[in-house]
């Protein structure tokens, strides 16, 4: 359908064309614990009701998991109906809710005619980067282009990235725990309104106060689905920290029990080694930008994974003692300097870090 055709009929009213932004709530996935956010175009005494949705993504492109991977993830605009996109939350129990634009003649057509064009074959792909390009701020820069002067209110709270990610992962402490192995230093940096709208759920808060030539942009707002019971559940007993708790508790047995004690370290230090190239990986080898300066390879050195072989070994060189000497320092001083350094560390890391530290010392003293 062309706005053309639209505009042109006799007995279509541009008035008639209502444009809305709908957001989701967060869902019981990690992936969905960010919320949605879409755009609703309805033209009531046509029938046309239609979801234009940015998040969606297709499994069978080529390449799919290893261009996940490398951060070359094609995302794609689409759409369905209202009914069917409604629908699909309220069967997930996740909250629906709506705020429709006032808009011009002028700006209705502009929007309509964007995401008609933007949802052909050739234009409806997108290269998606979580923070500054996803299904929210597609719509953001949509609307910055419609209105023009558009006035955003300040933000409520100086946060980062990684803050803003930390409210929305409350619920799965794993996730979180992932995250923040994951993404280095770009993930610290302070955020504004516009920033903070990469969140749907920033961005409707957003929206309803922003205005523009003194008025506000959003004429009413209403909730299209109310969940009768939290979508998302409490998370378990096994959390990082308590897996990280009970590694430091390993390592200290380990002090005093020999017997296994070269399995522990050798996959202690295995495991950690794993986790280092990971992050080298994910910092120098893809294009995901929040990756790099990790300061988490600083306990998660990728050379522990060549070094925890000699560990099964019952004599040591002495390129190994010096090798765990200075592991044990390196340890010891990110400890010291935990709550100084520019990168946020999970808490969990510190237990880990303790048995880093207390298992490098042993094998350099003991071995």
């Amino acid at each position: 359908m062309l706005w053309a055709d639209i505009a042109t009929a006799q007995y279509i009213n541009v008035s008639d064309v209502q444009i809305s932004l709908l957001t989701s709530a967060a869902g019981k996935n990690l992936y969905e614990a960010f919320g949605h956010s879409a755009i609703r175009v309805r033209i009531s005494s046509m029938g046309y009701d239609t979801v234009f949705n940015y998040g969606m993504f297709d499994f069978s492109q080529p390449n799919f998991y290893l261009n996940f991977a490398r951060g070359r993830m094609n995302y794609c605009l689409g759409t369905q109906s209202y009914e069917g996109f409604v629908s699909s939350y309220a069967y997930e129990n996740r909250g629906v809710r709506e705020q429709v634009f006032d808009l011009d003649p002028a700006q209705t057509a502009f929007i309509f005619e964007f995401l008609e064009n933007n949802n052909k074959p050739a234009n409806r792909n997108y290269l998606y980067h979580f923070f500054l390009d996803n299904c929210a701020t597609r719509i953001r820069d949509l609307m910055l282009k419609t209105y023009g002067g558009l006035v955003l209110p300040p933000a409520k709270e100086n946060l980062s990235y990684r803050e803003l990610v930390y409210l929305c992962t409350q619920k799965h402490p794993w996730g979180r725990f992932g995250i923040d192995i994951a993404l280095g230093l770009p993930t610290d940096q302070k955020t504004d309104t516009y920033e903070q709208m990469f969140l749907p759920d920033y961005m409707f808060d957003a929206f309803a106060q922003a205005m523009y030539n003194g008025r506000p942009v959003i004429k009413q707002t209403r909730d299209v689905f109310v969940p009768g019971r939290p979508a998302v559940p409490p998370p378990g007993p096994i959390t990082p920290m308590v897996v990280c708790c009970f590694i430091l508790a390993l390592s200290l047995i380990f002090c005093f029990v020999k017997k296994g004690v070269k399995t522990f370290d050798f996959l202690l230090f295995l495991v950690v080694g794993l986790v280092g190239v990971m992050v080298f990986m994910l910092w120098f080898f893809t294009d995901h930008t929040n990756t790099h300066g990790n300061l988490n390879i600083i306990w998660a050195l990728p050379t522990h994974l060549f070094m925890a072989f000699p560990l099964l070994t019952r004599k040591r060189g002495n390129f190994t003692r010096k090798y765990f000497l200075a592991t044990t320092i390196i340890a010891v001083l990110l400890l010291i300097t935990w709550k100084f350094l520019p990168q946020h560390l999970n808490i969990a890391l510190i237990p880990l870090t303790v048995s880093i530290a207390l298992r490098a010392f042993w094998n350099y003293r003991f071995y």
